[in-house]
């Protein structure tokens, strides 16, 4: 059963600190806050002093710790519960559709509620649905599900005509009876290796995606992703000795929700180099005091590093095998997903299976203050769009954006937070920045989009 709102409101999906982007009056749909409300660890990375622009926001960090201590969790929790109910509000989740009547529509999921309501959309819709999900090691941020490395292996095979036409029904056939990636490599082992050269990224990939289902039924011990230790959705005493595997602070964290939440915990973090803002951060110094015999520590925590970490490795005994050590557990933190938040899914659906097509523009003021990105559903002679902003609007989605523009506006992060300030562009005081300029924009007519990086963001040669 569902409840139909037939007077059109504004909505904004997805709140935290990007909240500060929801428009006057707009219904704020989030779903408990996010990992602010659901993150174990008790502090942030961040100090007052990293975090002291946050003030003009309204939430003064120097009230909470001394500058150069680390900002309480719970405090920043408050602080968004207050950005949460300063307009409507709706603990739960949505997702955004066009119905019948061919109208923008929400299917809005109350949290603890057996039925869901049917909202019409007034305007553009804004989204913050925050990071999006880790990824497989051995993938990367573009090949980042087996439904995307096939599809992309697809279109290589079908680019190349007559002469693959074999191996792409064979593909097609496999992927249409529900085949997973190891039958998709059973088949390519069959297949003339000259036809593959074109493709080694989405095979690798692919290849990656068995290894990990492998693993997840084989392994002895757990095989999860960072988040979920982070988030306490697996148990850090699910095992003693882990790898975690990653460079960034999410693997920093990763690896402090270990340790902390597990006194047996021994922790190798696993990575080609660890990322400047990560080492930059007072969590990574706090975590080399403690915890590393180099530090002067207990000797739990040990960074490797010179290897990225690839596709998962078992051990004859079914423990997991990484930059020379061997683990029980195993965590991945390698990076983030460049995909279409979940709550555009049946409207991309809708635009594709209409014969109609989904692109994407950048967002600015006229600052040429990055705000967001925006995308546009069309078909039916209908366009249907959609504004994404905070972390989740630094990955671009791979099937949206060309490659290169999503380098772009990586490095245009980079110059935004400068990683030595130990801090990224996707962290909570950027974010609230990038908000609150959105809805200054807004409010004042002059939000600019633009389908390329402005050249000011382009580093010279």
């Amino acid at each position: 059963m569902s409840d139909n709102i037939h007077r059109p409101v504004e909505m904004m999906i997805g709140g935290g600190p990007a909240a500060l982007a929801r428009p006057a009056g707009a219904v704020l749909v989030d779903d408990c806050g996010g990992m602010f409300h659901r993150g174990v660890l008790a502090e942030l990375g961040q100090t007052p002093d990293q975090l002291r622009h946050l003030d003009v926001h309204g939430f003064d960090p120097y009230t909470y710790a001394a500058p150069t201590q680390r900002v309480p969790t719970l405090a920043v929790r408050m602080w968004l519960d207050q950005l949460a109910s300063s307009g409507p509000v709706v603990n739960g989740t949505a997702e955004l559709a066009v119905d019948q009547e061919r109208r923008l529509v929400a299917a809005v999921h109350p949290a603890r509620a057996a039925d869901q309501i049917i909202v019409d959309i007034e305007g553009i819709p804004t989204l913050a649905p925050g990071l999006p999900p880790q990824l497989v090691p051995g993938t990367g941020p573009a090949l980042h599900s087996f439904d995307r490395a096939a599809g992309v292996l697809l279109a290589d095979l079908a680019r190349l005509g007559p002469v693959a036409r074999g191996p792409a029904t064979a593909l097609v056939d496999v992927l249409n009876q529900g085949g997973g990636p190891a039958d998709v490599m059973a088949l390519l082992d069959g297949v003339d290796p000259g036809l593959l050269t074109a493709s080694t990224a989405p095979i690798e990939a692919i290849r990656a995606f068995a290894a990990f289902l492998k693993a997840t039924a084989d392994a002895a011990g757990p095989l999860c992703f960072g988040d979920a230790l982070v988030y306490g959705r697996t148990a850090v005493t699910a095992a003693d000795r882990w790898i975690v595997a990653g460079g960034g602070d999410h693997a920093l964290a990763t690896a402090e929700a270990l340790l902390n939440g597990n006194p047996a915990a021994r922790v190798t973090v696993v990575a080609a180099a660890l990322d400047t803002a990560a080492v930059s951060t007072a969590r990574y110094h706090d975590l080399w005091s403690r915890h590393t015999a180099d530090g002067d520590g207990d000797g739990r925590l040990e960074f490797r590093t010179g290897a990225e970490p690839g596709p998962i490795t078992l051990t004859g005994t079914g423990r997991f095998a990484e930059g020379g050590v061997e683990a029980d557990g195993y965590a991945a933190a390698i990076g983030r997903a460049r995909r279409l938040p979940a709550a555009v899914g049946k409207l991309a659906y809708w635009a594709r299976q209409a014969r109609g097509h989904v692109t994407g523009t950048l967002l600015f003021d006229t600052d040429l203050q990055y705000l967001g990105y925006r995308l546009h559903f069309a078909a039916e002679g209908l366009l249907r769009q959609v504004d994404v902003t905070g972390a989740a609007s630094w990955f671009l989605p791979a099937d949206v954006f060309p490659t290169e523009q999503a380098r772009r506006v990586e490095l245009m992060g980079r110059r935004v937070v400068p990683p030595e300030s130990g801090g990224a562009p996707t962290d909570l005081a950027p974010v609230a920045a990038q908000a609150a300029r959105l809805a200054a924009a807004r409010r004042q007519g002059t939000v600019r989009e633009s389908e390329t990086v402005p050249e000011r963001w382009v580093p010279s040669a």
